[in-house]
């Protein structure tokens, strides 16, 4: 008997090492057919006569766009690394002057990511988002659908200063803690609040020019190509509307798809208990005073005259002032955690494929081949065109910074040649940009969601198809009605 287990352990573990095997070689297989054609792609754009009315140095182009979309999808090398080839591409190409291409990792855009970094660290240092989670708990109270709600309107209001990543990862335990008290099996439950938290942490990013890569990346382009300097208050009369909108409506969307079992659930009194440190009470009063002045400081960009980059003079002003001496409340070590250097270069890079696209002349070639088709179209029909060929796309990129860095430019461009105005089109590309509701791949949130293991991806993808429709049609009221007054 003792032989025959043994005998079957052995057979066991062949078969383990062989599965192992296998998928070693199914894995080595696939990344040698990605870099097989990457050098297909960077050869053909090398040997191909360029397509009449498109450079060399354009195609070329096409072709570092090509390689940067397909490894951003396959991630076969970190996705930052292929924003550091992206400018590499471009120098040995001789696209861009090296320097023109290695300077957008130091774009003011990465400024405003930058002190969301920073806010993001002074919160979670003095528990201040956990104490702001249990507050709006204990304020829902057990009621399924309002504490649902509840907890997607925190997890908005947290993405509109802190990476929806952080947010989502913060606010997912918290919602599990919650479930499990649950006797018996919901997976309707577990469905709404997972899918229903990870919508909110993509919505409320749309809010502020600190919520989510797409909103400065919009702004970055509209200074660069159009030269229209936005202000954190204009952006959040673009963005807010949305957010205030569209976050009812993906938690009806998810309440309707996924209608909870129970109407009522125990919340465990040890989910909703936080210490409070009587020593950090100086230290919280400091960092909400540096976060209020900074706010502040935006805003008064729209009422007074201020220098020029005053938003990201702000926002790295405001860095600074989080970690000096005495009245700073961070050091190195604690900002450092929080920091998400690859997201920093990932921009840049970004930033740099969508300068390579507009110098080469690309952008304008596309824009020339579009116009063909649709300018005999009205402009507000012309917007929501570009506002739903960017949200499709975002399957497809699966990052939010890589949309919005092709379809920005492009949108600036189109509006350009229409004499309509750019920074219409370029808040329809970069909003459109984060409607990313359909795959747990598309965006972080929705993928540390999907982790929790409480639906699978089928699901997200019903109730994703069905929000992205109505954030279409949502985007056509605003972009029809409520941007010709406010804009």
């Amino acid at each position: 008997m003792e032989y025959a287990e043994n005998k079957l352990e052995e057979i066991d573990s062949q078969k383990l090492a062989a599965a192992s095997e296998t998928d070693d070689e199914h894995n080595l297989g696939f990344q040698l057919a990605i870099i097989a054609a990457v050098i297909i792609i960077l050869t053909a754009v090398n040997l191909l006569t360029p397509p009449t009315g498109l450079s060399r140095s354009g195609l070329q182009m096409i072709g570092i766009a090509l390689v940067s979309a397909l490894l951003w999808s396959t991630e076969l090398v970190p996705i930052p690394i292929t924003a550091l080839l992206i400018i590499f591409l471009q120098g040995i190409f001789d696209i861009m002057p090296f320097q023109q291409s290695l300077a957008s990792l130091a774009h003011p855009v990465n400024t405003l990511l930058f002190v969301g970094f920073v806010l993001a660290a002074g919160l979670q240092k003095f528990d201040l988002d956990k104490r702001i989670s249990i507050s709006f708990i204990k304020l829902a109270g057990t009621r399924v659908k309002k504490l649902l709600f509840a907890m997607m309107a925190i997890v908005a209001i947290l993405s509109m200063w802190m990476s929806n990543t952080s947010t989502v990862a913060l606010v997912v335990p918290i919602v599990i803690s919650i479930i499990e008290v649950s006797k018996g099996e919901y997976p309707n439950l577990k469905r709404s609040f997972m899918i229903g938290i990870a919508y909110a942490g993509t919505i409320g990013g749309i809010a502020t020019p600190v919520g989510t890569p797409p909103n400065p990346i919009a702004i970055g382009f509209l200074s660069d190509m159009a030269g229209v300097n936005i202000s954190f208050l204009d952006w959040i009369m673009i963005g807010l509307p949305f957010s205030l909108i569209l976050l009812p409506v993906a938690w009806f969307v998810v309440i309707l798809v996924y209608p909870p079992e129970v109407d009522e659930i125990e919340v465990p009194a040890s989910a909703l208990e936080l210490e409070v440190k009587p020593e950090n009470k100086w230290g919280v009063r400091r960092f909400l005073l540096i976060f209020l002045a900074i706010v502040v400081l935006w805003l008064a960009e729209s009422f007074f005259t201020l220098p020029d980059n005053w938003l990201y003079l702000v926002a790295i002003g405001g860095s600074i002032t989080m970690c000096l001496p005495i009245i700073g409340v961070l050091n190195w070590e604690e900002l450092s955690q929080e920091i998400n250097w690859g997201v920093l270069i990932l921009i840049g890079g970004g930033l740099a494929l969508g300068s390579g696209l507009s110098e080469s002349g690309v952008i304008s070639w596309i824009v020339n081949s579009f116009m063909a088709q649709i300018q005999h179209l009205p402009i507000n029909l012309i917007i929501i065109v570009v506002a739903v060929m960017t949200s499709l796309s975002i399957m497809f990129f699966c990052s939010l910074t890589a949309t919005s860095t092709a379809f920005v430019p492009l949108a600036i461009t189109l509006a350009l040649q229409l004499n309509a105005s750019p920074l219409i089109f370029a808040a329809a590309a970069g909003i459109a940009s984060s409607f990313a509701y359909i795959l747990p791949a598309n965006t972080p949130p929705n993928a540390i969601s999907y982790s929790s293991g409480y639906f699978e991806t089928k699901d997200m993808i019903v109730s994703g198809v069905i929000l992205l429709v109505l954030s279409i049609l949502v985007f056509m009221l605003v972009s029809n009605f409520l941007w010709p007054v406010i804009l």
